[in-house]
């Protein structure tokens, strides 16, 4: 059995503490919330149209040439990279349960997004330890797994994400894949026909696979 576990918000918090601790640069740097919002909203429109992901460089890169504002983007690039060093306490405390119930060799982290800042990310994290492979990706994740899978060919796999939407193309592919989706917080979760099981937590999984 392989275990591909998405990062953020499944294995590291990347919505509260560290999203303000993130904002908090920029707001240094001259860039009130509003600002700071409507253009990170912004990057989510633009995957669709032209690939454009974010990164708090191709945001700063952003609020500066849209709003023409004289930022010093070597400054603020380096105070970036010295609060991603240390990430360790956005980790989700069920994870550790989670990863030592498990070989090393059958757990990898499958990642979306741009992939310097998810690199960083997870690097500063400290949870790569636990795992045999790390894949960051700009495509679908299937696509990703199914790359893997080439080496084992007869194991089965189990894909854990907080996003319903990558269950889809996973269940249509050749590969056995059960899907689960992780909902944490007050969030609740939806019913999908493309969904195997969901769970709360990462504690909930060995009692299900």
């Amino acid at each position: 059995m392989k275990i591909f576990v998405d990062f953020d918000n499944t294995i590291f918090d990347a919505r509260h503490d560290f999203a303000e601790g993130l904002y908090n640069i920029f707001y240094l740097h001259g860039v009130n919330r509003g600002l700071y919002q409507k253009t990170y909203d912004s990057f989510a429109r633009a995957i669709g149209e032209n690939g454009e992901l974010h990164s708090p460089k191709n945001h700063i890169v952003k609020i500066a040439g849209a709003m023409e504002m004289n930022i010093n983007q070597k400054v603020f690039l380096q105070e970036i990279s010295e609060f991603l060093e240390n990430l360790e306490e956005f980790v989700f405390e069920d994870f550790y349960a989670f990863a030592n119930q498990y070989n090393k060799k059958d757990l990898i982290i499958l990642s979306y997004g741009e992939y310097e800042f998810q690199k960083q990310k997870i690097a500063g994290s400290g949870i790569e330890q636990f795992f045999a492979d790390t894949i960051i990706t700009q495509e679908d994740k299937t696509v990703e797994i199914e790359k893997y899978m080439q080496n084992f060919p007869d194991e089965l796999v189990v894909l854990i994400d907080d996003k319903l939407g990558y269950f889809e193309n996973a269940k249509q592919s050749e590969i056995n894949i059960k899907t689960v989706h992780i909902v944490r917080g007050d969030s609740k979760c939806k019913n999908s026909k493309n969904c195997n099981m969901h769970i709360s937590n990462l504690r909930e999984i060995g009692g299900i696979i």
